[in-house]
């Protein structure tokens, strides 16, 4: 009986970059997955992969990315200052008259690049199934963007949200709204930030959505111990990998069949000049677990 294998790709900023690397091996061997879901930089990787980009294309574009693409520098400094501000109010038990921002950036820079990408995009026409995951931090419910007629066939748990009729760009720069860096994406009255703060790797919903195989991409393994985290993105980052750490080993125990884990030792989230390595480190991840990857793919 043929597999419905199903592709989940987990969040970690630029060290994203490997799963090109992943995807370069699945092809070179035939394997093509039939949905895909994505959190955080997995989301854009796989958004894009979904909707027919090659891995050349994907390759070429990821290799071009820089840090000035991503940071809005003015108002980071303009936002930082807001909260300074708003801080003092509180500790002086006064009244704030402005709006205090919920994050450094609102994430400008980075919303022109998903939507430059992504902005003719729906959940509805994909040629792959499609998932993006994003959290409500309002109430720490997973929110789950489809299609609508995967939504419907579809049974929520009290713990996730399944939403449809949004454009996959706006449920991209969701769930790459990574806490305190970027501003949460308000959608449907939902306050949404990065998905990974409750699954980095979303293998979960590829299950609901009966695929019979999910091959993992998780791109929290760096080889080293826990340090002292030098500014504030990589702040942000250990932060999140110490929220997810335990949670993310459940989910992929009970639906993951191969989990592929690039050994990014030394790699920061915001390490561009590195691209080249990461995506190199995720296709020996995968070149590793080819047998694993082919058996439970039935192809062995």
């Amino acid at each position: 009986m043929p597999k419905t294998i199903g592709l989940a790709l987990g969040g970690g900023f630029v060290l994203g970059a490997a799963h090109v690397g992943v995807l370069k091996v699945l092809e070179e061997n035939g394997i093509k997955p039939h949905m895909i879901a994505g959190t955080s930089a997995g989301s854009i990787v796989g958004s894009l992969y979904a909707y027919g980009w090659t891995v050349d294309q994907l390759d070429i574009m990821i290799r071009k990315l820089k840090p000035g693409m991503f940071i809005d520098e003015f108002a980071a400094i303009e936002n930082f200052f807001v909260m300074t501000i708003k801080l003092i109010f509180d500790v002086l038990h006064l009244p704030y008259p402005f709006r205090s921002p919920l994050g450094l950036m609102r994430g400008v820079k980075l919303e022109q690049f998903i939507k430059s990408k992504l902005g003719q995009y729906q959940f509805e026409n994909a040629p792959r199934q499609l998932a993006i995951t994003s959290v409500d931090i309002t109430n720490g419910k997973k929110v789950i963007f489809l299609s609508r007629q995967d939504r419907l066939r579809l049974k929520a748990k009290g713990d996730q949200v399944f939403v449809s009729g949004v454009p996959v760009w706006q449920a991209v720069r969701a769930s790459t709204a990574v806490p305190g860096l970027y501003e949460p994406k308000e959608i449907n009255g939902y306050l949404l930030v990065d998905g990974g703060l409750r699954e980095n790797v979303p293998a979960q919903v590829l299950k609901a959505l009966g695929a019979t195989t999910v091959i993992a991409v998780d791109l929290g393994n760096d080889g080293e111990e826990p340090k002292v985290p030098r500014n504030i993105a990589q702040m942000m980052s250990q932060t999140l990998d110490i929220i997810r750490s335990e949670a993310i080993e459940y989910v992929l125990d009970d639906n993951a069949d191969v989990r592929i884990r690039p050994l990014l030792k030394g790699v920061g989230s915001w390490e561009f000049h590195k691209i080249p390595y990461i995506i190199e480190q995720g296709e020996k991840a995968a070149r590793e677990l080819l047998p694993d990857i082919l058996r439970v793919c039935g192809r062995r």
